[in-house]
């Protein structure tokens, strides 16, 4: 049997993905997310399979760091957000939380969406009434609490409240006015929340008010250590330990408490004093131990008396913020920072030992030479070169503002979380968010009908955000075609095996410009081999070479969240077998697509997506391929070689391409359900594909798809599923 029919007779399963042109690994999609929507992922092109359908997405978040408005709100002359805590991630099946004090309440962020409400899933024959007495944790007020949760749900008689499962109960509900002080303690998973007219509680199914206990305090300052949580307020220092409160700190000249910082690695805990500077106590350890207090004022080296923020860093040391700057404590002495023409509003630490200043023009992110590695091994050698002057510091400063990624100079507060950094600003809060690397996994058995058992196709990618440069990716396609067994050439009863397969491997790279611009180019590289195993008397039917992507993407295209994008993929030369002047051409190929959240809360999120890809290869009069430059337009041009125009050529040439439709719905950032259609004329497919993705934490994400023939066509794709996974860290 020749190699010709040879190759014929392995590429015929593959006919129906690219007709008319090679290395069709170049063409077969990936992700079982895009696959459930119908293969449509040009302009949805937000994870790591990005790299296949349209590199311009690397360009923008989640795949790339970039800055966010959260969630916008006028806080030009008064902040709106005013005080911010967050929840680790406990576990590898946890997600992160952010707390968020306003001017009215409590907002939370649940990693996707912001929340005004605490929802309850009711038990048995429990009421909205039952909920709301354990919300509230009084009888008191409790038929109008009642009241106003039904009327947030939209419950209007007793009839809708039967079919009520999940009750919304509004956050402020109880806690209504300005969030002075908030803190998450991880130990406990309890809420702190301090406003002016005091202290209040939250443990995750109702609400403690500690009027009678601590009384009515505006509370500044929430820090825990280990089981105590200390207070500060306007009216002294206060510690909450063993369901009981203790006052502190009274031995200090001023009783008014403006922040607080707790020093694990010293055990120390820091007091910013109205007016009387920075105090340090060092807890008694026994009953009969003395609490042991110094202060700090400007004889010590601080900037001034009114400190208005306290953080300590990853080596212990502590930084205060003060209207015109910062002071900050060595271990051994006071310095300062000075901000000439500006206001320090909040100071912050995060993982990796930065400071966060936040001041009305812009943020500063500042790394201590000691916070970096070289740093840490040179602090033991500090104490005598410094008198020396023989060290020199190599402290890294940055400056983020209105020109670079914030979209307001004014800045009340700031909160490091993990890699992500937020900002109240004066046009509400604003999200740094560092980009994870992606890693992507995908399988699919090809072709079930066919029932081929080493017909299946693998895909494995990988983001690597690069800071304000954009993101890299690299990734690997294959396609195992199976075996072949074939008669030889001299003995019909002498069989051999060929075994066909193409792998593709390319970089790609994402950058964005403005306007929510993005552009993005892959180089790939691919193998392809038809007859692996064959005799080696005879020639192998293997070619080799190289193709480039381009494209480019529009975020909010004329309105909000509709995304445009526009690929040319698999540029390259013409490629052979066995006989060099029988070229066959790769597929390039025109993907245009279009993708829209229709639906963006709390809960629920709706986007669908829509691609269009055309194949344009062309064949000059000899019947050898055009150049990639004459073949991408003179085949949508000219499709079918007679020099004709009109209606009629333009409809024939655009059935020639492909059409996916495809919708996805997500519940609670956890569960995802996909339905998608695909209209291939030339291909003869017509297929509805079915999706669904379970998302068990920030990291994890498992996705499942299969198809259904629906045309009058082979169905060899019938029932073909594919698995995927995505994997952020």
């Amino acid at each position: 049997m020749h190699k010709s029919l040879l190759g014929s007779l392995i590429l015929i399963p593959a006919l129906s993905f690219a007709a008319g042109s090679a290395i069709i690994t170049l063409e077969m999609p990936v992700g079982a997310r895009q696959l459930g929507m119908g293969e449509a992922g040009a302009a949805l092109a937000d994870d790591a399979t990005a790299m296949y359908y349209n590199p311009a997405g690397l360009a923008f978040g989640p795949l790339a760091d970039e800055w966010r408005m959260s969630y916008p709100a006028d806080s030009k002359k008064a902040p709106f957000f005013t005080k911010m805590t967050a929840r680790t991630k406990g576990g590898f099946f946890s997600k992160s939380e952010l707390w968020a004090g306003t001017a009215n309440g409590i907002l939370k962020f649940d990693s996707e969406q912001w929340l005004d409400y605490h929802s309850v899933t009711l038990q048995g024959n429990a009421k909205v009434k039952d909920a709301v007495r354990v919300f509230v944790g009084s009888e008191r007020g409790l038929d109008e609490y009642s009241r106003q949760v039904k009327k947030f749900n939209n419950i209007k008689n007793a009839d809708d409240e039967s079919h009520v499962v999940e009750v919304k109960i509004p956050w402020n509900l109880v806690v209504k006015d300005t969030i002075t002080a908030i803190l998450y303690e991880d130990r406990t998973e309890k809420l702190w929340v301090g406003t002016p007219k005091g202290l209040f509680r939250f443990d995750g199914k109702g609400w403690k008010n500690y009027e009678k206990e601590l009384g009515v305090h505006r509370v500044n300052a929430l820090v825990s250590q280990g089981a105590s949580i200390w207070i500060g307020t306007d009216d002294g220092l206060f510690v909450y330990r063993n369901g009981g409160f203790e006052q502190k700190g009274k031995v200090l000249p001023s009783q008014k408490i403006n922040a607080l910082t707790w020093s694990e690695m010293r055990k120390e805990l820091y007091v910013a004093v109205d007016g009387a500077g920075i105090a340090r106590l060092v807890p008694k350890k026994s009953v009969n131990d003395k609490d042991r207090w110094s202060l700090f004022n400007e004889e010590d080296g601080i900037m001034d008396l009114k400190p208005t923020a306290l953080a300590v860093d990853s080596s212990g040391h502590i930084w205060a913020a003060h209207a015109g700057g910062l002071s900050h404590f060595t271990l051994r002495k006071w310095e300062q920072v000075k901000f000439e023409n500006n206001n320090i509003n909040d100071v912050s630490v995060d993982g990796k030992g930065a400071i966060w200043i936040a001041t009305d023009k812009g943020v500063w992110r500042h790394l201590p030479d000691y916070a970096t590695a070289s740093g840490r091994k040179a602090e033991l050698e500090r104490g005598t070169a410094e008198q020396e002057g023989a060290v020199k510091s190599e402290d890294e400063w940055t400056h983020f503002h209105s020109g670079n990624g914030l979209s307001s100079n004014k800045v009340w507060t700031v909160l490091p979380q993990g890699n992500d950094v937020w900002f109240s600003t004066a046009n509400g809060m604003e999200q740094y968010k560092d980009a994870d690397f992606q890693l992507i996994a995908f399988y699919e058995k090809l072709l079930p009908v066919l029932n081929i058992p080493d017909l299946y196709h693998l895909y494995g990618g990988m983001t690597i955000p690069m800071n304000e440069w954009g993101t890299l990716g690299i990734s690997v396609n294959f396609v195992s075609f199976g075996s072949t067994v074939v008669s030889g050439d001299i003995d019909a009863d002498d069989l051999v095996a060929y075994n066909s397969s193409e792998i593709v491997g390319g970089i790609s790279y994402g950058t964005r410009f403005p306007n929510d611009w993005g552009l993005g180019l892959s180089v790939k590289f691919f193998y392809s081999d038809l007859s692996s195993g064959g005799s080696t008397d005879e020639e192998e039917a293997t070619t080799f070479g190289y193709a480039f992507d381009i494209g480019i993407l529009k975020k909010n295209l004329l309105i909000d969240k509709l995304n445009f994008a526009l690929v040319l993929a698999n540029i390259g030369p013409s490629v052979y077998y066995v006989d060099k002047t029988i070229e066959d051409p790769i597929p390039l190929t025109w993907r245009i697509g279009l993708a829209y959240e229709l639906l963006s809360l709390a809960d629920y999120r709706w986007t669908i997506a829509a691609d269009y890809n055309r194949e344009t290869v062309y064949d000059d009069d000899k019947g050898s391929p055009e150049p990639f430059y004459i073949a991408c337009w003179k085949s949508i041009a000219d499709p079918e070689k007679k020099g004709t125009k009109g209606a009629e050529t333009a409809k024939n040439s655009l059935m020639q391409g492909v059409f996916n439709v495809g919708t996805e719905f997500i519940y609670s950032n956890t569960i995802a359900l996909r339905l998608g259609y695909l209209y291939d004329r030339t291909g003869q497919r017509q297929e509805v594909d079915f999706g669904f993705g379970f998302m068990l934490s920030d990291m994890l994400q498992f996705d499942f798809a299969t198809i259904k023939d629906v045309g009058d066509n082979d169905g060899v794709r019938d029932g073909q599923m594919r698995f995927g996974m995505l994997f952020k860290f």
